[in-house]
């Protein structure tokens, strides 16, 4: 009975956590450059086996969340006609400079400031591919490897990296080990849309929302045989 409790608990748990994902997807559904998310779930026992061998038997004691993983598919591009609008098309990251490290990012919504420098929505300097900021004059031209027309820079483009990313906020992600140059062209005037598809998200926090209920109602379930375990045993 108490494994069955647990069962039911951590299916509630799972299910919370991966709706929490799938909110966040949605919520950034109109934010430039965004990936979503995504996540599944796997037995908890078996996760454990897994880790350090096979002492816990075979029937499986719950659900966890697992492989959380970002989706870096192809977010529609829209036209802005904003001459320092940006988009990726294939594989790539824009690198800025963050501080004093270095963050990468698909949001291509920047701007020039009062120094004349190429700069994201938060103020980090874009960098080019020798790692200084881009001064690209008024007005300006990319050709679609990133070159600025007239100016001798051409803007850095790093590839995905293998291993992954890690985000920072502000639509900025930071990368480990050696990257490569992305291999994507870059289009101005305009923009990558987040990838989310807000449909296939809604039915996913529906599914959701009925796998909380149904794991709320066992949990119920085993409460109440608890209960009446309880007090048979009072009985006697």
């Amino acid at each position: 009975m108490i494994r069955g409790f647990y069962t039911a608990l951590s299916g509630m748990v799972s299910a919370m956590t991966r709706q929490a994902v799938v909110a966040d997807n949605i919520a950034n559904v109109n934010t430039v450059g965004f990936k979503q998310s995504r996540t599944t779930q796997d037995d908890f026992e078996l996760q454990v086996m897994n880790s350090i061998g096979p002492e816990l038997g075979q029937l499986g004691t719950g659900a966890i969340p697992t492989n959380l993983r970002l989706d870096i598919s192809q977010g529609p591009l829209q036209v802005t006609d904003n001459q320092s609008d940006l988009a990726i098309e294939g594989d790539g990251l824009f690198v800025v400079r963050q501080g004093g490290g270095i963050a990468y990012t698909r949001a291509g919504d920047f701007v020039v400031d009062v120094t004349g420098t190429l700069v994201t929505q938060q103020g980090y300097p874009v960098l080019d591919t020798a790692g200084h900021n881009i001064q690209p004059g008024q007005p300006f031209t990319v050709a679609a490897d990133g070159t600025i027309v007239g100016t001798g820079q051409r803007i850095a483009l790093v590839g995905w990296p293998p291993g992954g990313v890690t985000r920072l906020g502000e639509n900025l992600y930071s990368a480990g080990g050696q990257l490569t140059p992305g291999t994507g062209q870059i289009h101005q005037r305009m923009l990558e849309a987040s990838n989310t598809d807000v449909a296939v998200g809604m039915t996913e926090l529906i599914s959701l929302q009925r796998s909380f209920q149904m794991s709320s109602r066992a949990l119920s379930l085993q409460d109440g045989t608890i209960g009446d375990a309880t007090q048979l045993g009072r009985l006697r």
